[in-house]
C-alpha cells in the first residue's frame, strides 16, 4: 500500500525494523492460534475515556478515496471504513479469505475469478451490498487512471487494463506532453468492451485477467479494491460538461486525485465496521465512529467493543510522548531517533538481546520473545518495507517546466551521492538498531531478495573524485558547478519523521564537507505530509526520503513501482532494459529463472543509482496498559500481534479497559511451493 506508499509510505503507528519470509513462489501461512498463551498484567489505573481510543501520528492521509490513497495513513482509515471481497486472517500476509465474498471460484486456466457475495450485508449508508455495487467499485480505479495512484497492482493483469491506463504503461517519462489525463471515448470503450469485471447475477461478479497471476488473490486483499457504495458516490459525482469527455456513470476517466468530484478525497460510505464521521484538516485530526449496523465480519464479531476512534495528526515528537504519558493519547507514535524510546523501553536489554521490556507497567509493547520468535535476531512484528531517497532526474518547477540545473540526471553525481550516505552509522546512532541496511528493491525475507548483494560503502573520497569529474565535465553546460559556480541541492522529508530527518541532515552535511572543493552544496526542507507526498508526485522534490511498504506479497509489489510506474514516475527514472526485466521476471513461472532475473535487474537498478538505499524496516506495537486486542482476533490488530499487510491498527479487534486477557500468540509456517510440491518449514529457520 504505498501503499504500500506510500505511496505506502510510513506505517502511521509503528516503528522500523525488519521482516518474516514469503514471496512469490513462497507462501507463507499462519496456524490461528497456537497453544501459547501469556497472561498480560497492568497496574491499577484510572482509564481515561473508555469509549474512545485516541491514537498520535504524524500527519494525515492525503485521501481516503481507494480509488486515489496511495500512502499508509489514509490506508489505515480505508481498511477500518471499507471492506474487500477476500481480506487477512489473523497475521498472515500471504494466505486471504473470503470476506465480502462468501466464496470465490478459480477457472482451470486461471484467468476468471468468480466472486459469489454473502446476502443480508448493507452499506453504511443503508444500501446492499450486491454485484453492482462491486462491478461500480471495481472498475472506479481502473477508469480513473490516476498515475499516482495503487491502480497499477490491478492494471498489470486484469484484462483491458494495461491497454487503456496511461500511466501504467510509463507514457510520463516517454511522451513529451507527459502522461495528461485527456482519455477518449474510443479508449475507455475498449476497456468496457474488455469486460475486466462481469456481473453474473445480482449477488455473483467475475473477474478477468489477461494471463494466470499467482499474486491475484492478494491483489484482491488491497485497498485499492475496496468496495465502496455506489448509491453515495453517485450522488456527489457531476457529469463532465465537455462532449468529449470519457465517462460512465459516476465514474470520469483521468479525474486524477478527485479534482473534479472531490467529496470522495475526504468522505467514505463502506461497509466496515467503522464510519468516518469527520476529518479537520486544519487541526489534523480524524474521527471514526463503530458503526452500529455492522455486519460483524465473517467470524461473526459483531459491532466493534470501542465507540470511537480519534486519529491526531501531531507532528511534534515530543509533544505525542507527552500525551502518551499523560494518558490524552492511548497509542502514540515514538520514533527510535534520539533514542526517545528509551523513554519507555529499557535501553539495556535492547542492546544487550534485542528484545523489547516497559521501564513501567502503564505501558505495554510487543512483540514479546518469547513465546514471539525474534526475526533477523531481534525481537521485532515482521514488515515488508524498504527505505530509500529518491534522486529526481529532471525536477520541475512551480511552472511544471524543468529547472536548469538537474544534478541527477547525471549518474556520477548519483553516485557520489550515494556513496555519501553513512548507512552504518544511520543504523546504529540513527535508528538505535531497530533497522538493518538496505541493499535492494526487494526487502530480504521475501522471495526475489538477492542475499549476495552487498551494501554501498561510505566513500566519501571517491564521492569527491566524482563531483570534481561531474562539475568540471558536466554533460550539458548547465550541469556545471565549482566553488566559483556553486549549485545547491535541496534534500526533502517529511515533517514528524525524526528518522528521515536526520537521515538527510547525515547526507547533507556530508555532501557540504566538500562543497568548499566542489561548488556541489545542499540543504534539508521539511514540508507536511500532503504538501511532501503532491509535491514528489508533481515532480518537483529534487530528491526525497520515504519508505515502501507492502501492499500484496510478491516481489512485483516493490519491483514495479521503482521500475514501472510509481516511483520510477516521480523521479523520471525510465530505464528500458530494466522495464524489461521487470515485466519479464512477471510472467516467469520457474522460480529459479525469476530469481535469476530479479538478481540481474536489481543489480541494473543499482548500478542506474537511481535510489539510494536506506533501511529495512519491521515494527513494534506501543500502546498504554488498558488497551488490549480481542481474543481470538480474526485479523490481528496491530496490539499484541500485527499483520505486515494490515496499516497501522484494526480497530475492530482493539478493546479498553483497566485489565488484559490472555493473550494469544499466533504460531507461523511458511510453505515452499514448487510446481505441485509444498515442503513445510517452521518460521525460526527463515
Amino acid at each position: 500500500m504505498s501503499s504500500k506508499a506510500v505511496t505506502r509510505v510510513q506505517a502511521a503507528i509503528v516503528i522500523v525494523i525488519i521482516i518474516a519470509a514469503v514471496g512469490a513462489g513462497v507462501y507463507l501461512t499462519s496456524s490461528r492460534p497456537s497453544t501459547t498463551a501469556m497472561t498480560g498484567t497492568t497496574a491499577a489505573m484510572s482509564v481515561p475515556n473508555a469509549d474512545t481510543i485516541t491514537v498520535e501520528s504524524i500527519g494525515q492521509p492525503t485521501s481516503v478515496d481507494p480509488a486515489i490513497d496511495y500512502e499508509t495513513s489514509g490506508a489505515q482509515i480505508l481498511q477500518n471504513v471499507y471492506e474487500t471481497l477476500v481480506w487477512f486472517q489473523g497475521s498472515s500476509a500471504s494466505q486471504v479469505r473470503p470476506w465480502l465474498a462468501q466464496s470465490m471460484d478459480v477457472s482451470p486456466d486461471g484467468l476468471t475469478y468468480t466472486f459469489h457475495l454473502r446476502s443480508g450485508i448493507t452499506f453504511s449508508d443503508g444500501t446492499p451490498l450486491d454485484a453492482n455495487a462491486v462491478y461500480y467499485s471495481l472498475m472506479r480505479p481502473l477508469i480513473i487512471d490516476d498515475p499516482n495512484s495503487p491502480a497499477w497492482a490491478m492494471d498489470q493483469v486484469i484484462r483491458g487494463g494495461a491497454n487503456y491506463s496511461k500511466s501504467y504503461n510509463n507514457a510520463g517519462p516517454s511522451a513529451p506532453g507527459g502522461y495528461g489525463n485527456s482519455y477518449t471515448k474510443g479508449e475507455l470503450q475498449d476497456l468496457l468492451n474488455a469486460k475486466p469485471v462481469e456481473v453474473i447475477d445480482p449477488m455473483t461478479v467475475a473477474v478477468h485477467l489477461e494471463r494466470p497471476y499467482a499474486g491475484w488473490q492478494l491483489v484482491m486483499a488491497f485497498s485499492v479494491t475496496s468496495i465502496v457504495s455506489p448509491t453515495a458516490f453517485k450522488a456527489h459525482w457531476t457529469a463532465p460538461t465537455d462532449p468529449n469527455a470519457a465517462y460512465v456513470d459516476g465514474i470520469t476517466a483521468g479525474d486524477y486525485s478527485d479534482t473534479a468530484n472531490p467529496w470522495a478525497a475526504t468522505n467514505a460510505v463502506g461497509t466496515g465496521p467503522y464510519t468516518l464521521q469527520s476529518w479537520d484538516k486544519a487541526a489534523q485530526v480524524l474521527v471514526l465512529k463503530a458503526n452500529p449496523t455492522y455486519w460483524g465480519g465473517p467470524d461473526g464479531r459483531g459491532v466493534a467493543p470501542v465507540t470511537n476512534v480519534i486519529i491526531k495528526g501531531v507532528d511534534d515528537a515530543n509533544t505525542r510522548i507527552l500525551d502518551f504519558k499523560a494518558g490524552a493519547a492511548d497509542i502514540a507514535f515514538v520514533p527510535t531517533t534520539g533514542g526517545l524510546i528509551f523513554q519507555f523501553v529499557d535501553q539495556n536489554t535492547w542492546f544487550n538481546n534485542y528484545t523489547l521490556k516497559t521501564l513501567s507497567p502503564d505501558f505495554q509493547i510487543y512483540p514479546q520473545c518469547p513465546p514471539s520468535t525474534p526475526f533477523q535476531g531481534k525481537c521485532l512484528f515482521p514488515q515488508f518495507e524498504t527505505d530509500f531517497i529518491g534522486l529526481n532526474q529532471l525536477i520541475l518547477g512551480p511552472d511544471k517546466k524543468p529547472l536548469a540545473f538537474q544534478p541527477f540526471s547525471d549518474v556520477r553525481i548519483r553516485k557520489a551521492v550515494t556513496l555519501l550516505f553513512n548507512r552504518t552509522s544511520y543504523i546504529h546512532d540513527v535508528t538505535q538498531d531497530f533497522a538493518i541496511p538496505a541493499t535492494q528493491i526487494v526487502p530480504p525475507g521475501m522471495f526475489g531478495y538477492d542475499p549476495t548483494i552487498q551494501q554501498t560503502p561510505f566513500d566519501p573520497a571517491t564521492a569527491k573524485s566524482l563531483l570534481l569529474d561531474a562539475g568540471a565535465n558536466p554533460v550539458n553546460g548547465s550541469l556545471g558547478f565549482s566553488p566559483k559556480n556553486p549549485q545547491t541541492i535541496a534534500f526533502s522529508y517529511n515533517l514528524g519523521n525524526l528518522a528521515r530527518e536526520t537521515a538527510a541532515t547525515i547526507l547533507v552535511n556530508a555532501i557540504n564537507s566538500l562543497s568548499a572543493d566542489t561548488g556541489l552544496y545542499a540543504t534539508v526542507t521539511g514540508l507536511a505530509w500532503p504538501q511532501f507526498l503532491s509535491l514528489q508526485e508533481s515532480h518537483q522534490i529534487s530528491a526525497f526520503f520515504v519508505g515502501w511498504v507492502v501492499d500484496y506479497v510478491d516481489p512485483d509489489d516493490f519491483i514495479q513501482p521503482f521500475v514501472n510506474t510509481y516511483f520510477n514516475l516521480n523521479i523520471h527514472y525510465a530505464d528500458p532494459q530494466a522495464q524489461a526485466l521487470a515485466n519479464q521476471q512477471a510472467t516467469t513461472t520457474d522460480p529459479v529463472q525469476r530469481a535469476k532475473l530479479i538478481s540481474q535487474l536489481e543489480n541494473m537498478v543499482n548500478n542506474d543509482y537511481a535510489y539510494i538505499w536506506r533501511s529495512y524496516s519491521g515494527v513494534f506495537g506501543l500502546s498504554r496498559s488498558w488497551i488490549h486486542e480481542r481474543a481470538n482476533a480474526t485479523v490481528a490488530s496491530g496490539v499484541y500481534t500485527s499483520n505486515p499487510a494490515v496499516y497501522g491498527y484494526y480497530f475492530s479487534e482493539i478493546t479498553k479497559g483497566a485489565t488484559t486477557g490472555s493473550i494469544i500468540q499466533p504460531t507461523f509456517f511458511a510453505i515452499i511451493q514448487t510446481g505441485t510440491s509444498a515442503l513445510v518449514l517452521p518460521k525460526s529457520l527463515f
